[in-house]
């Protein structure tokens, strides 16, 4: 069963839903039935990223919980709001989840007018609401070791597609947003735990849903002598793996396994669980444990980590055997990475890898 919340070009908001045996009125499921509300990024579903994660929790919430869902693909930013208020005054919905740190702010108004209705937000912070439970990943884990590999791989002479003159990488965002300042210094803090020499070259897309620029960027980063480039930008990240084929260079996959997209290009996704997160949400919901505050986790709580799964890429046996090391480091909460750009120097300062 899929649905979709449609906002149209008019003032009027319609909710639908679309099954595979024609159409039916929204609201029309079982009584009794736990029913979901979800409102995707600009992104949309396709993203082979975060959103078609979350849109998977839920259709694993549906197989194995018996729920129903509706969703919304917002096309702007301003749409959140809208689209927000539309799913809490339908008065259909025990949960909506919000997801995405730009779908904080509209969401805590929102929020604040409908005190009776539960929100989930994922990726952002709502502080004094009882209705909302805040879901903060944190990103820092999650592109450490990415970073770690970068930082081992960049100036190798004896690896494919590497510039051994300098030791550069990139990491490209769609958005300027706090979460993703998180991944950045998570990023260059792992590739400078293990040499403190890199460099890394930062930019912002602009828009989580914009391949072409993101490319642009990519083959400029590429063309300075990146080596690697991060994803961290939604849709816009399928132009970043395109400029990495066209380079002849490398791009980190990040959310879900990208890997296998360009196994001759990935060699490593950041991996983070949002199905996993999103499914357990729901079911802590229906289970009557689901609870409003703010919960942030990392590599200790396995929402984030790393892959080399369904990459062609191979590594050498030492960068394995030093990534490996680290990792176990991580999840023993030996190494702690710092959450902000500006914390990275004097992090290095006092952590080094060898």
């Amino acid at each position: 069963m899929k649905r979709i919340l449609a906002v149209f070009a008019t003032a009027s908001i319609l909710i639908f839903s679309a099954f595979a045996n024609g159409d039916a009125a929204i609201g029309t499921g079982d009584a009794g039935t736990l029913r979901i509300g979800i409102i995707l990024t600009t992104s949309g579903l396709g993203d082979k990223n975060f959103n078609d994660m979350a849109y998977d929790g839920l259709v694993m919430a549906e197989n194995e919980l018996g729920i129903t869902f509706d969703y919304g693909e917002p096309e702007t930013v301003s749409d959140y709001e809208t689209q927000q208020r539309s799913f809490a005054s339908a008065g259909i919905y025990d949960l909506i989840i919000a997801i995405g740190a730009d779908q904080t702010e509209p969401l805590t108004s929102v929020a604040t007018d409908f005190p009776d209705q539960s929100f989930t937000l994922l990726d952002g912070s709502i502080d004094g609401l009882s209705n909302v439970h805040s879901i903060v990943t944190q990103f820092q884990d999650q592109t450490f070791l990415t970073g770690v590999l970068a930082g081992l791989m960049t100036n190798r002479s004896d690896f494919p597609m590497i510039n051994p003159k300098e030791k550069r990488i990139g990491i490209i965002r769609g958005l300027d947003l706090p979460v993703l300042r998180n991944a950045t210094a998570g990023y260059m803090a792992g590739a400078r735990y293990v040499d403190p020499d890199v460099e890394i070259l930062v930019g912002d897309v602009g828009s989580f849903n914009d391949p072409g620029k993101a490319k642009e960027m990519a083959l400029s980063m590429y063309d300075k002598g990146a080596d690697f480039i991060q994803l961290m930008a939604g849709g816009s990240g399928l132009g970043i793996i395109s400029a990495a084929v066209e380079a002849n260079a490398y791009a980190f996959g990040v959310g879900d396994n990208q890997n296998g997209d360009q196994p001759d290009h990935i060699p490593a996704t950041a991996i983070r669980y949002v199905n996993d997160i999103i499914f357990n949400d729901v079911k802590n919901y229906l289970n009557g444990a689901w609870s409003s505050g703010k919960d942030v986790w990392g590599f200790k709580e396995a929402v984030v980590g790393y892959t080399t799964e369904n990459s062609m890429v191979s590594l050498p046996e030492d960068v394995v055997d030093i990534i490996e090391d680290i990792r176990m480091s991580l999840v023993a909460g030996e190494i702690v990475p710092p959450s902000e750009v500006d914390d990275v120097d004097a992090w290095i300062a006092e952590n080094q890898y060898y």
